[in-house]
């Protein structure tokens, strides 16, 4: 049997130290570049899924409950509404033909021989398990009368499902057909 020097021993050691070492570099740097790398495809891919913004009209019909009572600052009237709204246009996230119901509570305080009306609403999308929540509040137009008619701009405040982390605004015009019943139109901006 040839003998193997001691030498040639420590040399093959070494190089199979080496070996490891460099292999272990070489492993390190390319799961660094990966990661880098995926990273880097996970913003510019898939973060605009989530991102959206855009516009959209709606139009609305409902129909409303008030109860009014006097207080010593004028009178204070309060109800809930409920209806169905369609999108007419639409772009992002509203299309044309998504339709809603929806539900507002509805505060309206004589201030100064001015009305002062505010609305919470939540509009709930079936075809997409999500609901947009809306806040408005104006000092023009009546409300809770015949032919009462008003304008105003609603804040979009949140959402639910396909609709988390909305916010936006729509300029809203609103009239009512009876006492009880109304038409709105929305014209709204959006982003996400």
């Amino acid at each position: 049997m040839p003998k193997v020097s001691k030498s040639l021993t420590l040399g093959v050691l070494f190089f199979e130290r080496v070996k490891c070492f460099c292999s272990l570099i070489i492993k390190r740097v390319f799961m660094r570049r990966f990661i880098k790398f995926m990273s880097l495809v996970s913003v510019l891919f898939v973060s605009p899924t989530y991102a959206a913004e855009g516009t959209y009209e709606a139009m609305s019909m409902g129909e409303a409950a008030f109860n009014t009572i006097e207080t010593a600052d004028g009178s204070l009237m309060m109800g809930k509404a409920t209806g169905t709204g369609v999108i007419t246009t639409g772009t992002g996230l509203f299309k044309p033909n998504m339709t809603s119901e929806w539900t507002c509570l509805i505060s309206a305080l004589e201030e100064g021989g001015a009305k002062v009306i505010q609305a919470n609403c939540e509009l709930y999308y079936a075809d997409i398990d999500s609901t947009v929540f809306i806040e408005n509040k104006r000092k023009t137009g009546d409300i809770g009368s015949e032919n009462s008619k008003g304008a105003g701009l609603v804040k979009i405040t949140g959402g639910t499902g396909q609709f988390s982390g909305i916010s936006g605004s729509c300029d809203y015009s609103i009239q009512y057909i009876k006492v009880t019943k109304s038409v709105t139109k929305m014209s709204c901006s959006y982003s996400i």
